[in-house]
């Protein structure tokens, strides 16, 4: 679906206020198909010559699966939004982005916010979706206060991971 954007041709820099449903594509990440629903992109837009500013707030509902118990877990997001749009003409087109650098373009008096809305949900997703805290699988799990973790530097609690790195240098500087 496309957001007109006309207005903001017609009357530079007033912020003109929308609401845009738009849909994400089911995701594949790590190995789990992650689904999402109710995608609305609720804010203001304002344009000044070819350049558009869209921001706003972005609410939609992420579906996957318990890291623990492989329980449905349903995620409420709401994710802020700040983008700005370069308007794309027969002068545009030709100037180049420096490398690596990725840009939000649009054509004409319409903008594509799907991808947009793809990437700030997904890049908003959690690590692994829990149940909760009483998930009985992530319970099981020792915790970090147990004492069978960390054995190794229960032993030497002066040592940190890279002394014999510093050994090393300590010994190669006398030498």
């Amino acid at each position: 679906m496309l957001l007109d954007v006309s207005r903001a041709m017609r009357q530079p820099g007033e912020a003109i206020p929308f609401e845009h449903h738009d849909e994400i594509p089911p995701q594949e990440i790590f190995g789990e198909t992650i689904t999402f629903d109710d995608v609305l992109l609720r804010g203001h837009f304002s344009g000044a010559e070819d350049n558009l500013r869209i921001w706003g707030t972005l609410t939609c509902t992420a579906h996957g699966h318990c890291a623990g118990c492989l329980k449905p877990v349903d995620l409420e997001m709401e994710i802020p939004f700040d983008e700005n749009f370069l308007r794309l003409t027969r002068f545009t087109q030709q100037e180049e982005t420096p490398e690596g650098e990725e840009r939000w373009m649009y054509e004409g008096s319409k903008v594509d916010l799907a991808r947009l809305s793809m990437t700030l949900a997904v890049l908003d997703l959690p690590i692994r979706f829990v149940c909760g805290d009483d998930c009985p699988a992530l319970a099981a799990l020792p915790s970090e206060d147990d004492s069978t973790s960390h054995a190794c530097q229960k032993d030497m609690p002066d040592q940190h991971p890279f002394s014999a790195l510093q050994q090393l240098l300590t010994k190669d500087q006398e030498v």
